[in-house]
Parts: structure tokens; C-alpha cells; sequence
């Protein structure tokens, strides 16, 4: 071996390692995840398709508490429309009549179990945001301006 060759050598060779993976024609395709500036090692097979399933699970857990929220949203305003319903028969309610305060109280027991069931929901709906969020923390630390290579992500994609 010449001397003075072995530094150069050992890069060359790491650079070869490296693209190894690649196909004799195939050019390196830089991909990342996030808005900042990619940086660090190229994510690997595994850790590409890791990333990119927590990003799908992400994507559709989020879809899915939007439309959650959008529910929740109606069921409020349906809650407090029946109130205000409520209070305008209370101002109009036969008190002498047993029937009519019967069933009032009983359409406002029924409003009270309603809100019952929907402050449940509701703290189980926060729960799932802040479970949502720190997936995404996750995946912020994890993958997030991580460069990796298009090729390998159309891999996974395929299936492969």
C-alpha cells in the first residue's frame, strides 16, 4: 500500500458501504421529513418505515378526532339549545298540573344524564389529544429533518 493512501481510502470505501444499497444506475434521491434543514445520517430501512407508519397513524388519528371535535362541537350546541328549550317551558309550566312537572322533570333529567355522557367524552376526547400529541413529540425527535433515501421510501410504499 502507498503511504499517505489509507486516509483517503477509508472514506472512499465508507461512501461505497453507503450506496451499496443502490442499483448500479440508480441515483441517490434525498428525501426528509419536516420544514428545518435535514441533517444526521440517513435513516435506515427500518427506521424509514417506522417513520413513516407513525406518520400514517398520525394522519389518520388526527382525521379521526377532527370529525370527533365536530361531534362533540354539534352535541354541545344540541345540549345547549335543550337548556335554553327547558328554561323557556319553566317560565310556562303549569305547576298545578302533576303530569306537565313530571315530564318536565323528566326531560331534565334526561338533558342531565346527556351531559353526563358528554363531559365523558369530552375528557376522553382530551385524553386522545394529548395521547396524539406525544406520538407526534415522537416523531419529532425520532424523524423529524431526517434525510433518507426516496428510493427506499417507494420500496416500502411498494411493499418491498
Amino acid at each position: 500500500m502507498i503511504t499517505g493512501m489509507k486516509p483517503v481510502l477509508i472514506p472512499f470505501c465508507a461512501a461505497l458501504v453507503a450506496f451499496g444499497t443502490q442499483a448500479a444506475g440508480d441515483k441517490l434521491k434525498l428525501g426528509s421529513f419536516g420544514p428545518g434543514k435535514p441533517s444526521g445520517p440517513l435513516l435506515t430501512r427500518t427506521e424509514l418505515r417506522d417513520c413513516l407508519e407513525r406518520l400514517d397513524r398520525i394522519r389518520s388519528r388526527n382525521d379521526a378526532l377532527a370529525q370527533e371535535r365536530e361531534r362533540i362541537e354539534r352535541d354541545k350546541a344540541d345540549l345547549l339549545k335543550l337548556g335554553d328549550d327547558l328554561k323557556a317551558q319553566l317560565e310556562t309550566l303549569d305547576r298545578t298540573n302533576a303530569e306537565a312537572v313530571e315530564a318536565f322533570k323528566a326531560r331534565a333529567s334526561a338533558r342531565e344524564q346527556a351531559i353526563d355522557g358528554f363531559e365523558k367524552r369530552t375528557v376522553a376526547f382530551n385524553g386522545d389529544i394529548e395521547a396524539l400529541g406525544g406520538e407526534r413529540k415522537q416523531f419529532a425527535q425520532r424523524c423529524e429533518n431526517r434525510r433518507f433515501d426516496e428510493l427506499d421510501e417507494t420500496a416500502i410504499r411498494a411493499g418491498k
